[in-house]
């Protein structure tokens, strides 16, 4: 019998006002395989991800984390009902979300940033959640900056900071949404290495990118998104070397064009 699916999107919309972001996706990602979203500015990326964190409430389709619906319930009559937050909030306690932004608390330490979600979400005693942070420190190369506080860190520190708060809760799935767009060049290597080995260690995860060399080393599957809609998906040798829409080779070929 094969494994179930880590997440399942079907046929998902969501729309601001009159203005439908999200077009009607569906999208299988397994375990252990790691997903890129690529496309243009407006395309849909990021809200697609929320959709999957329940960050934002997606308005039709369903969405499942291994198997279970997330969000809605469906009554004896087939109506779907929001869910109260916990219940929610349970569903996903197997899923982190990482950021463009680092959202480190300025006025703890990093140990303590990394730990203090341990104790208000898992009640987790303090030694124990300290001990647990600096496990995960130790796994994004910054043991050496449990007691620095965030205003001393480059910005792809902080990021592996924000990565190491995301570990300790001990996701089975991770969601990234373009995790170095708000770093130097010079800093998204450090970043992107981090997020290589966590691939090499087998975990989920769901990232979008406008990396493209990135993607296409990392990712067992790349989607292109374009208007709301899934353009183009496959293996990353087929999207960056054989790509079959006319849209996926022209933002390709804009890409490269950029880094000349």
């Amino acid at each position: 019998m094969s494994s179930p699916l880590a997440i399942q999107l079907r046929n998902v919309r969501k729309s601001y006002g009159s203005h439908e972001v999200i077009k009607g996706i569906s999208l299988d990602v397994a375990p252990r395989e790691v997903v890129t979203i690529i496309g243009g500015s407006g395309s849909g990326k990021s809200t697609l991800l929320r959709c999957m964190n329940f960050l934002e409430e997606y308005d039709s389709g369903e969405i499942l984390i291994d198997n279970q619906l997330i969000g809605y319930g469906i009554r004896v009559t087939g109506d779907y009902h929001r869910l109260p937050g916990r219940i929610v909030r349970d569903s996903l306690r197997d899923v982190c979300m990482v950021f463009q932004q680092f959202n480190l608390w300025p006025h703890l330490p990093v140990i303590d940033n990394v730990a203090l979600p341990l104790r208000l979400v898992k009640d987790i005693p303090v030694a124990e959640a300290r001990e647990r942070a600096r496990a995960q420190l130790e796994h994004v190369g910054l043991a050496h900056k449990a007691d620095a506080w965030p205003g001393q860190l480059s910005g792809g520190q902080q990021q592996r900071v924000a990565i190491a708060r995301a570990l300790a809760m001990q996701p089975r799935i991770m969601l990234f949404d373009e995790p170095t767009s708000a770093l130097d060049p010079e800093l998204v290597g450090e970043v992107l290495n981090v997020i290589r080995t966590l691939s090499d260690e087998g975990m989920t995860m769901v990232i979008v990118t406008h990396e493209m060399g990135f993607a296409a080393k990392v990712s067992d599957k790349v989607v292109f998104l374009a208007d709301g809609l899934i353009e183009e998906q496959g293996p990353p040798e087929q999207i960056f070397a054989a790509p079959q829409s006319p849209r996926l080779r022209q933002f390709l070929n804009t890409w490269r064009e950029r880094q000349n």
